[in-house]
């Protein structure tokens, strides 16, 4: 494989994983956004993974995005679900 590709693996495989996990949490479906979190885990732990391979602006990034933009995906979720919920008690 070649160097600058393998190099660049982490930083992709954090970026799939935060998208994967954001996707997770914004499906209204109790248990999703369990499954979001232990991927959103794996994007934290791949961002200081990112940081250390010397890619730093991308792993704090990655960190941001897991530590700031995350949990606010996750109650926009919550607020899709009790919306369904709330539409779902009408009928």
């Amino acid at each position: 494989m070649n160097d600058a590709v393998a190099g660049k693996a982490p930083v992709m495989a954090g970026w799939l994983s935060l998208g994967a996990a954001w996707l997770l949490f914004l499906i209204p479906f109790p248990g999703f956004g369990i499954l979001g979190w232990v991927v959103n885990l794996v994007a934290f732990i791949l961002s200081i993974i990112v940081m250390s391979k010397g890619e730093t602006a991308q792993g704090i990034g990655q960190l941001v995005c897991s530590l700031v933009v995350s949990p606010i995906v996750y109650l926009i979720g919550l607020v899709l679900f009790v919306g369904l919920l709330g539409t779902m008690e009408q009928m």
